[in-house]
């Protein structure tokens, strides 16, 4: 399961909004007082800090501080529905478009625009899709542990040092 900690910012019936932080993925340079690349690209890229939307069994409040988690097989099975099939579709597109041309020398203009429009079609999919997932139960996040002064809550009140 991968997990992050982050800041319940709304509670709307069992859903919670919570405002978690971008990690890079690896972190390591982070801790060393370095950065590298990816770190850079994520300060650079990083203009707002996202909202997410998580399942709430343990009914917290705004203002808590929780650790989430999303099943690995449902963010691996994700990633490849949102990835897979507009890439799918822009190759589709680009090799309609050769097909289609009148002539051989209009065949690359052809494709291009087969291309950007299998894009733009696996774009609205993707888009569709991961608004229908969302609101499905499997591949949305759920709050797993509340956090109190710096020490991880479970659901049965025990409390352990946080990693």
């Amino acid at each position: 399961m991968i997990e992050t900690e982050g800041l319940v910012v709304e509670v709307a019936g069992d859903v919670a909004y919570i405002q978690a932080q971008r990690q890079s993925s690896c972190g390591g340079c982070a801790k060393q007082g370095e950065s590298c690349g990816s770190a850079t690209l994520l300060g650079f890229l990083a203009l707002k800090t996202p909202l997410y939307q998580a399942r709430n069994p343990l009914g917290t409040k705004a203002g808590d501080r929780v650790v989430i988690g999303v099943e690995d097989e449902m963010l691996f099975r994700g990633v490849l529905a949102l990835y897979i099939p507009p890439l799918l579709l822009l190759v589709a597109g680009a090799i309609g478009g050769h097909l289609l041309a009148a002539t051989p020398a209009a065949a690359d203009g052809y494709a291009m625009l087969g291309a950007l429009l299998g894009l733009a079609a696996g774009y609205f999919w993707a888009r569709r899709y991961s608004a229908r997932m969302a609101n499905g139960g499997r591949y949305q996040a759920v709050v797993l542990n509340r956090v109190v002064e710096g020490k991880v809550v479970n659901f049965y009140g025990e409390s352990h040092r946080k990693c």
